[in-house]
């Protein structure tokens, strides 16, 4: 029988936005405190019973957050050429961590709350 392995670390910025063409209060600017969880997954460990290092992960997931923190993401790219919305965000991220996991490791999710009650999450298929 075989398994996978899951890693999850999290994260927080505090970011405005505004939503494009939302027809709705998150029109107008505001505010979130996000808070980010970025799950990796591996089908094996190392020599030592790791998969990936925790501070790795973490480490990898500050950088690529690091540019939005206390900004305004419509000015901030790619946002300044595509909405800012949760499912947007939960999608780059997971994009930029894609590039900072190393094999055999990979990226399984990515989610976004931007509420307590509230949150986007991305992930691939197959």
């Amino acid at each position: 029988m075989t398994g996978t392995y899951a890693l999850t670390v999290r994260a927080s910025i505090a970011a405005a936005h505004r939503l494009k063409e939302y027809g709705g209060n998150c029109e107008r600017l505001h505010g979130h405190n996000w808070r980010v969880e970025v799950t990796v997954e591996s089908d094996e460990l190392d020599a030592r019973g790791i998969a990936l290092d925790f501070r790795e992960i973490k480490t990898a997931l500050a950088e690529a957050l690091s540019r939005f923190d206390h900004m305004y993401l419509n000015d901030v790219a790619p946002f300044d050429a595509m909405n800012p919305s949760s499912e947007n965000l939960a999608r780059h991220i997971y994009e930029e961590m894609e590039k900072k996991v190393p094999p055999p490791v990979r990226v399984g999710r990515v989610t976004v709350w931007e509420s307590e009650d509230a949150r986007a999450e991305y992930f691939r298929r197959g």
